[in-house]
């Protein structure tokens, strides 16, 4: 009796390890804050800005992390994946980095509570946030700054390219996310001055 519990013990462990197949490995990520993380208080005469939800391409617009193998070419990770949705990580760090880096307006995310005549309006729009077989990471697209009535005050294209420090997407993440860095210090900049 022993023998055959031994026996069928040993077929059953050889179909289990034939059937079974490896396991498939996803790797998360999000994409790191720009610095500070303070939040400063609002001051009572700083007008609001609403940050509308960033728009992303298509081919942008995916769970996997995006990488461009040639010039025509390119792959959407099915290991390598945002935690969140890429166009809210963005839309939250934007609306972040402005409170930090200008004091014009009082940065804000469209919320439904939120009445928005009047106010005026931040629209990004991005073509390009992907690594590339170059060894950099690409963000590129245009920014609109929209005045309480609709009106359009600027439309300002950005193009970055920063350098990836080792292979590999956590290092294409940070790489994107130094581009974002960039990306808000221009559009500080303009707020301040505009």
């Amino acid at each position: 009796m022993k023998k055959w519990r031994i026996v069928l013990g040993g077929i059953v462990g050889i179909l289990a390890g034939c059937s079974s197949q490896p396991e498939q490995v996803s790797n998360i990520y999000l994409l790191p804050s720009g610095g500070q993380m303070t939040v400063p208080a609002i001051s009572t005469n700083q007008p609001l800005l609403v940050v509308r939800p960033v728009e992303m391409a298509n081919h942008l617009s995916g769970n996997g992390l995006v990488y461009q193998l040639s010039e025509t070419e390119v792959v959407q990770a099915q290991q390598n994946l945002w935690a969140e949705s890429i166009s809210e990580q963005l839309t939250r760090r934007i609306n972040h980095d402005l409170r930090q880096k200008q004091t014009k307006y009082w940065p804000t995310e469209l919320t439904p509570a939120l009445a928005t005549s009047g106010v005026p309006r931040l629209q990004v729009k991005v073509s390009q946030f992907n690594g590339h077989y170059s060894g950099v990471a690409k963000v590129s697209g245009e920014w609109l700054l929209l005045d309480g009535n609709g009106a359009l005050q600027g439309v300002y294209p950005f193009s970055y390219q920063v350098p990836l420090e080792q292979d590999g997407y956590d290092a294409q993440v940070k790489a994107l996310s130094e581009a974002i860095n960039r990306l808000t210090s221009q559009m500080a900049q303009r707020l301040s001055v505009g």
